[in-house]
């Protein structure tokens, strides 16, 4: 989607039990009346009223009226759609309030590049954008199309499909995550590595966890600790980072991606920063990070602030939370409030809110953040 420079930039704020959209310069756009409100995407935003939900224009304007089920209707337009629910009909509306019927279908997804999983009769298949089947509901698990192909799951086994339905890599592998840079993480007796689009196992299946390629560059494990690999399969750091074992039993330990030419890795339970040479180049001084977006990565240890690609401090370790920087600012939370730095670590949009978002140009296409 083409966005235009007089796009508007946005984010929902709470300000007591009430929502509304707020400017760069702290003021609001869009007054505080709604029960709950969510970004913009593609040009809507889903906001709440009572138990009910409909989606606005950046004029704070309802084109989808709010009449849909909370519970049973996604949060944002993606590619082109979104799913709403309304007394046990599911429909998915355009940006224009247009409904297609899926109804007849037990559950269904997102669009990705043209088409939606959907369930039928306890089988996944995929429609697309005019709700015709064109892959016909067959398998156990599917999930989104990336790259061209999607991952697919029948009988335990994994493979991958194009968006004909054919099924171009073979559904042998025990688990297969997406594609990412034109390689994709499989798993094949108890081992990961990674294959290219015409199935080709680039890097063998040898290692004991792996991420995804995010720059070239991804995470992998050995002997419970994790190191990096270029897509040609070459290492390039040591296997002494993120012990696998994590104190939230439920979340695998793993270094972050690349981002900006940067990694944020644990070692000695301490976050420091790599980058594609495998040289540390940010010490490890940092209980926590979010690692680099827009230029500055959220760091924390008591209290949080934001460092730049150097490792200076740019905004102080003073605050309990923070959201990345986006369009300049950051959401910061200071003694149970909520307001704005720019990158000077200067206070922007003052400290008063109950609750915010991250800002937003509203035209914008939904972001998918690799993690």
């Amino acid at each position: 989607m083409k966005v235009l420079k007089n796009d508007k930039i946005l984010a929902p704020v709470r300000l007591g039990k009430k929502w509304g959209f707020i400017n760069r310069k702290g003021d609001f756009e869009i007054p505080l009346q709604f029960d709950y409100a969510y970004g913009f995407y593609e040009g809507r935003a889903k906001v709440v009223i009572g138990k009910k939900c409909g989606f606005i224009n950046d004029m704070g304007e309802f084109v989808i009226p709010p009449i849909y089920d909370l519970d049973k209707s996604f949060n944002f337009f993606v590619n082109g759609f979104v799913k709403v629910r309304l007394e046990g009909k599911s429909s998915m509306i355009d940006p224009r309030g247009n409904e297609m019927d899926v109804s007849s279908y037990e559950e269904i997804y997102e669009f990705s590049e043209g088409l939606a999983s959907v369930k039928l009769n306890g089988k996944w298949g995929y429609i697309n954008s005019f709700g015709d089947m064109v892959i016909p509901p067959k398998y156990n698990t599917t999930y989104e199309f990336q790259e061209g192909l999607a991952e697919v799951e029948l009988n335990g086994k994994w493979g991958y499909i194009n968006n004909k339905g054919n099924e171009v890599i073979p559904l042998k592998y025990s688990d297969a995550a997406e594609f990412s840079e034109g390689l994709a993480r499989v798993e094949h007796k108890n081992s990961y590595g990674f294959i290219d689009k015409d199935g080709n196992e680039t890097i063998p299946c040898q290692y004991g966890d792996a991420g995804i390629f995010s720059e070239g560059m991804v995470a992998v494990a050995e002997n419970e600790l994790w190191g990096f690999i270029n897509s040609k399969g070459e290492q390039l750091t040591p296997f002494k980072y993120n012990p696998q074992e994590s104190k939230y039993y439920y979340l695998p330990n793993r270094p972050h991606v690349f981002s900006e030419g940067l990694a944020a890795v644990q070692f000695a339970d301490k976050y420091g920063f790599i980058d594609k040479n495998g040289d540390e180049i940010i010490p490890f001084e940092y209980s926590s990070t979010y690692g680099f977006q827009d230029g500055f990565a959220f760091v924390k240890n008591a209290y949080g602030g934001f460092i730049d690609k150097k490792g200076d401090l740019v905004v102080p370790l003073k605050y309990g939370e923070a959201k990345r920087f986006s369009h300049g600012l950051a959401a910061v939370k200071l003694n149970d409030k909520w307001g704005f730095v720019d990158t000077n670590g200067e206070e922007a949009v003052p400290i008063q809110f109950d609750y915010l978002g991250i800002f937003r140009n509203c035209n914008a296409p939904f972001e998918r953040i690799k993690d």
